[in-house]
């Protein structure tokens, strides 16, 4: 048989591969050959590149007249994000997307070269994409900070190959091939890189490609570990996540990453620079989709979703960005298919440095103001004893709040008001409407499972956290209402908040680690008048949990009617599920009625809040909900609606001063 037949036989064992070369892994039968530019008969002519082409040879050249570069606005199925510490994904800027199919990203250590795997019409066999002359590893240089038209990048010096799936170190390139010299249908190869280009071109040897079976791999920073797919038969099921790490100057036996791994495929590996983060590819809802898992106390956490929809591949530069490829595709037919990049965004630190006070707490209020009085006589008057100041927006619904903040209602009360008066916010967010209902945009209708609902609830928290820097954040408020009316279990669960909770809470904290995170709970409940039930805690990860924060309106419960009928332990049945925990109050209240002790029962119940009602607890802050009463017929401001100070406040000024 002669060359050219060997290489056709073996690159149409390729075609049924799942360990395809890029776009070649795409089903077959879905593609229509184009038969009429085969040429019949057992010896068909073929021009071999002998030498790397001139600067006239361009990928544009080859693309078919009737290839319709895709896009965006056309695209029926557009890469979706589901991590908010990553801009939304867009179609990589410079000299390397085309109307043709580029697949198989890989960014050089250095973030300066750009390699990918190339072929000008994915409606072509792959045994006839061998013959163009294009179809293969191509690079783009970064000149300048933009990404330059990309070159062919020649890994055989005589023949024909079909090359793919490249991963590259600062003096190798590793990359799969269909070429004479192989020990099966597709080895892994090795070049060397220099100045001058690759050169000592070899295959990788027996022990990996026929006795490990190294599939699409990633090799660490230090050169000792490979991380590879493989559909070994030993592993969970479908192809599977290996490992195997350097033993003298050979490698150890695999080991399978039963972490990460599922009946399901897994594949693709990434390993960043600093080797406690493993990017993947899993089926998600019908489609590739990006995950991330991370090295904790020496194990791979279970994978998280990062964006979905035909976004395989995974691949970073040194400043975390995300590069994959996203296939197009159209009734079940892959159209074309670009690289995307996702920018990481930087991380923030909260604007606020509030010292700790001599009382070793702080207090807050929301500085409503007085019959009469400026919002900016209000946040003053707010300021003389206070540090904190609670931020709900106009208040507005989650799904506006970040616009509200980045916009001329945030500069005015959270800088100017806030700030300006040497307080500081905490920001909260609510999921809940009216009636214990879920909060949603008008016209929608959704559940607490909804993935498109909790997406939307995750962006509008992480995008007023990027608006707000705020050094405290409650992320839910008064969730327990929400487990009191539907339970643990179904669409609505209680369980469903826990895990966006969890969710939010991790992102939060590596967008920006110094803002304390949290979700506030309800002591009691109101419209019940009666407590609430504590055990709700139980459900939370109190590392993820950096305070206990909770409101509380003891004068609802019945039979209490004086500050004296509170337990002694009415808090501490709550602190002691999360023993250790810092404890915080955003709103504690007291109202000046002559039911309840009238104003003398008001300053009796801040007493015994500051004195034995939280002994032995540590405590982060004290917030009444309002400065001033609402109106003339509400009694739970410090100070009357007209300006007259309360013995309430009398009390607050003194704590404030003394504590």
């Amino acid at each position: 048989m002669s060359k050219l037949k060997t290489i056709l036989s073996a690159v149409l064992v390729l075609v049924v591969v799942i360990i395809g070369i890029g776009m070649l892994s795409v089903n077959q039968d879905e593609v229509v050959p184009d038969t009429e530019n085969q040429t019949p008969g057992p010896e068909p002519t073929v021009t071999e590149p002998e030498q790397e082409p001139e600067l006239t040879y361009s990928r544009v050249n080859v693309i078919p007249d009737d290839a319709v570069k895709q896009t965006p606005e056309i695209d029926l199925h557009p890469p979706v994000l589901h991590s908010f510490l990553w801009e939304d994904p867009v179609i990589m800027p410079g000299g390397i997307n085309t109307a043709g199919a580029e697949d198989s990203p890989f960014m050089s250590p250095d973030g300066e070269s750009f390699f990918f795997f190339f072929t000008p019409d994915v409606r072509k066999p792959a045994e006839m994409q061998v013959l163009d002359g294009y179809t293969g590893i191509w690079v783009s240089r970064k000149v300048d900070g933009v990404w330059g038209e990309a070159e062919r990048l020649w890994l055989i010096e005589d023949g024909l190959s079909l090359d793919g799936c490249p991963y590259v170190d600062p003096e190798e390139i590793w990359f799969c091939s269909v070429r004479n010299g192989n020990l099966k249908e597709i080895d892994f190869w090795i070049a060397s890189l220099g100045e001058d280009g690759v050169y000592n071109i070899r295959n990788a040897g027996e022990e990996l490609n026929i006795e490990i079976q190294v599939g699409e791999l990633h090799i660490t920073s230090d050169y000792n570990t490979i991380y590879y797919h493989s559909m070994r038969e030993d592993g969970v099921g479908g192809m599977d996540l290996w490992k195997v790490d350097r033993e003298g100057d050979g490698w150890g036996e695999p080991v399978n990453l039963v972490n990460i791994n599922s009946p399901d495929h897994e594949g693709y590996p990434y390993v960043n620079m600093e080797m406690d983060e493993l990017w993947i590819n899993k089926w998600y809802m019908g489609s590739p989709g990006t995950f991330r898992s991370k090295l904790v106390d020496g194990e791979w956490t279970t994978p998280e979703l990062v964006v979905s929809s035909f976004a395989g591949e995974p691949n970073l530069d040194p400043d975390g960005n995300i590069y994959f490829v996203h296939h197009y595709f159209e009734d079940g037919v892959m159209l074309e298919a670009d690289i995307y990049v996702a920018y990481r965004k930087p991380q923030i630190t909260p604007v606020d440095n509030i010292p700790e006070p001599e009382r070793r707490y702080i207090l807050g209020v929301l500085p409503s103001p007085a019959e009469g009085q400026s919002f900016d006589d209000a946040y003053a008057q707010a300021a003389e004893t206070s540090e904190l100041v609670p931020v709900w927006g106009r208040p507005s619904p989650f799904f506006e709040k970040a616009e509200d903040l980045e916009g001329s209602w945030g500069q005015t009360f959270v800088e100017d008001l806030t700030r300006g008066n040497g307080m500081a916010p905490l920001l909260h967010f609510s999921f809940m409407g009216q009636g214990v209902t879920l909060s949603s945009p008008p016209g929608t209708s959704y559940t607490l499972s909804d993935l498109e609902w909790r997406l939307m609830y995750k962006r509008a928290v992480i995008e007023s956290v990027e608006a707000t820097k705020p050094a405290y954040l409650s992320v839910g408020n008064e969730v327990n209402r929400w487990y009191e009316k539907y339970g643990w279990d179904d669409v609505n669960g209680f369980k469903h908040w826990v895990s966006l909770y969890e969710e939010i809470y991790d992102e939060v904290k590596e967008l920006s680690p110094e803002t304390k995170v949290f979700c506030t709970f309800s002591r009691e409940i109101v419209s019940e008048l009666r407590e609430a039930d504590m055990d709700v805690l139980d459900y939370f990860n109190p590392e993820k949990m950096d305070i206990l924060v909770m409101t509380t309106y003891p004068h609802s419960v019945q039979g209490v009617n004086r500050p004296s009928d509170i337990p002694e332990d009415y808090y501490r049945v709550a602190a002691d599920k999360m023993p250790g925990k810092p404890v915080g109050f955003s709103e504690l209240a007291w109202p000046s009625l002559t039911a309840f002790g009238g104003e003398d029962g008001q300053a009796e119940y801040l007493r015994r809040m500051t004195n034995e009602l939280l002994t032995g607890m540590d405590i982060e802050f004290l917030m009444w909900p309002w400065l001033h009463d609402l109106n003339p017929q509400d009694t739970t401001g410090l100070i009357g609606y007209d300006g007259t100070e309360k013995a309430g406040y009398v009390e607050w000024v003194k704590i404030s001063s003394t504590g």
